[in-house]
């Protein structure tokens, strides 16, 4: 893997010009954890034309498919570009139930490419910001460990079984308590503790027309 260390860029969906959803589900909020996969060929060229041509894949014939697959995708500078995103269920697991209990995390490598110190580094972040949102969400996983598939590669795969993608408590700054402001930081729990039920009741809205349908 490489030497020194870039800043990685998070780039949104408006900012790599992906195409809408067709359509959305909310994420889990009973996430396991995350689940890495590979793209599966060799990877060259410039990040955001690859995003785009996987997104452009994986919503065409014969896989016509709501949108990109994956939650996010990391390129080996570090870069995460933005796919379903923070507040919708992936689509990459291969079934509802996987996709419902992990995150997708999308490693823009192939065969012969060993992840970079920049890409694992911002894996971890990741992970640290789903585990921040969700704490029980601590599982790491390959593809592989869900489906019978070569994906994430046998690269990953070590380095998932070696815990290399486990999160650092430097890798992201968690922001201190909230102070003792009285009332404020009453309401402020509160308002946490609302949109974490609304979160819960969409989740099972859904799960009730699903059921219907």
């Amino acid at each position: 893997m490489g030497g020194g260390h870039r800043m990685s860029t998070y780039i949104s969906r408006a900012k790599w010009g992906a195409s809408p959803p067709v359509k959305t589900l909310p994420l889990s909020t009973k996430l396991k954890g995350v689940c890495l996969h590979w793209m599966g060929f060799h990877i060259e060229g410039d990040s955001t034309r690859l995003v785009k041509s996987i997104q452009r894949n994986h919503m065409s014939p014969p896989k016509s498919w709501w949108d990109l697959a994956y939650n996010e995708m990391i390129d080996q500078d570090g870069n995460v570009f933005e796919g379903r995103g923070l507040t919708h269920r992936s689509g990459a697991q291969g079934g509802t139930r996987n996709n419902k209990a992990y995150y997708a995390l999308g490693l823009m490598v192939g065969p012969g490419q060993p992840p970079s110190d920049e890409l694992v580094a911002a894996v971890r972040k990741r992970i640290k910001v789903i585990r921040t949102m969700q704490p029980s969400a601590t599982a790491v996983v390959g593809h592989n460990e869900l489906k019978a598939t070569s994906c994430p590669g046998p690269d990953i795969e070590r380095m998932i079984r070696a815990g290399m993608f486990e999160p650092r408590p430097v890798d992201v700054p968690i922001p201190d308590p909230l102070p003792d402001l009285g009332p404020l930081k009453e309401r402020v729990e509160a308002i946490e503790m609302e949109v974490a039920a609304l979160y819960a009741d969409i989740e099972a809205l859904y799960e009730k027309a699903g059921a219907n349908g």
